[in-house]
């Protein structure tokens, strides 16, 4: 599958959990119980749009950018906000990418060191948030709320 094609279900994912999330405001920061430090929906949006605004900036050689959670926003409209601005950065950049430029690669230092090629920070971006979307679907079942369903299938265009 390709870049394009993971990012279009992961922007349809966003348009169909927005309506759910803006409807009940009132579970954005009420914690649940998780192994990590990003206990509430709004916690979650927030590392979310940090992690993906990092790592564009290591995509574009900048320096990763100040906390996104030192200046994020507490409310969601805003958050989803920046969400689309940063993926907007990051489509643009995909859609001016050669496999030359996807195959070009970084070294990475989170807990251990590693390399990526670009190709494969674009993937971690989406399969990261992936990962904690399905985490606040999870929390909003717990909270009583009925997520939509984010399926591949059922959200892929006709």
């Amino acid at each position: 599958m390709e870049l394009q094609q993971l990012y279009a279900h992961a922007s349809r994912c966003h348009a169909t959990l927005a309506p759910v999330l803006r409807a009940h405001t009132e579970l954005l920061h009420r914690e649940f119980v998780t192994t990590s430090r990003f206990n509430t929906i709004a916690k979650l949006l927030v590392h979310c749009n940090g992690a993906e605004e990092g790592w564009y900036a290591r995509l574009v050689d900048k320096p990763w950018p100040p906390s996104y959670a030192d200046r994020a926003p507490n409310d969601l409209e805003s958050l989803l906000t920046d969400a689309e601005a940063l993926r907007t950065e990051t489509l643009a950049f995909i859609a001016a990418s050669s496999p030359e430029s996807l195959a070009q690669v970084f070294t990475v230092s989170l807990g251990k060191t590693t390399t990526l090629t670009a190709q494969e920070i674009l993937f971690h971006i989406v399969n990261h948030e992936q990962w904690h979307r399905a985490q606040i679907y999870t929390a909003l079942q717990g909270f009583g709320t009925k997520p939509p369903n984010l399926d591949y299938v059922l959200l892929k265009p006709s």
